[in-house]
């Protein structure tokens, strides 16, 4: 059976970059969404397959739900996560639809790792934080972890040189997140830390070299404290 695959917020960067990855690895049918607009996927010339595109807002829940039916895996893409909630996810799990996202928001995450008995008990498979950060760099971690006998503190510093690209609202994304005070696990204690506070320099691989760090609020200093027995988890960018 061919795989029908949702993308929503199929037009903006990330979509699109997902999209294109779909196109060149897999012979899926691929639906993307936008609020508005018509289809305008960069793809590369070679590829050229049928890409359909849905007008959908994801407030208008009817629509969604039959979106999600005619599918059987859906890409959520469509963020800013901070101002979503676990629609989505808890459609997908109604309708026996397998789920994966790219969230990068603490308080979302918390949303959607609320529905893990509900995906477990309907078959579904729901995969969160499947970005560059937090995916990746979960992965790194619990690699580096279970070579060890016992993991005390992890420390994860991120360097980003420049926007690299990024599209709007990836950018929006990074300076909502120095807006309020989060949550960090400090020894083994949850304390409240001041984003964009107690810079670190840190030397990192060239071609970066020494850069600064500050506190900044990642799923990841929720998720790795549930997944691993540490007193310290530390996440600055």
């Amino acid at each position: 059976m061919t795989d029908q695959v949702l993308i929503l917020g199929g037009k903006g960067r990330i979509g699109n970059s997902v999209a294109q990855d779909l196109l060149a690895h897999t012979q899926a049918k691929i639906t993307i969404t936008g609020r508005q607009g018509k289809l305008d996927l960069a793809l590369p010339q070679q590829l050229q397959p049928p890409v359909q595109f849905l007008p959908l807002d994801l407030a208008d829940q009817e629509g969604l739900r039959n979106a999600i039916a005619s599918h059987n895996l859906v890409i959520h893409c469509a963020g800013p996560f901070l101002y979503r909630d676990a629609t989505v996810l808890n459609t997908c799990i109604q309708q026996g639809v397998n789920y994966l996202d790219v969230s990068d928001n603490r308080a979302f995450t918390r949303k959607a790792l609320a529905f893990r008995e509900q995906a477990a008990a309907a078959g579904v498979t729901a995969i969160v934080n499947s970005g560059i950060f937090p995916g990746i760099s979960n992965s790194m971690v619990r690699h580096d972890v279970e070579q060890l006998d016992f993991a005390e503190r992890i420390h994860l510093s991120y360097v980003v040189a420049g926007s690299g690209g990024a599209g709007v609202t990836v950018m929006r994304t990074t300076f909502l997140g120095l807006q309020e005070p989060f949550e960090a696990w400090i020894d083994n204690q949850w304390q409240t830390v001041k984003p964009y506070s107690l810079r670190e320099t840190i030397q990192f691989p060239a071609p970066y070299g020494k850069a600064g760090v500050y506190w900044f609020d990642m799923p990841e200093a929720l998720t790795l404290v549930d997944s691993f027995p540490v007193k310290t988890v530390i996440t600055k960018f």
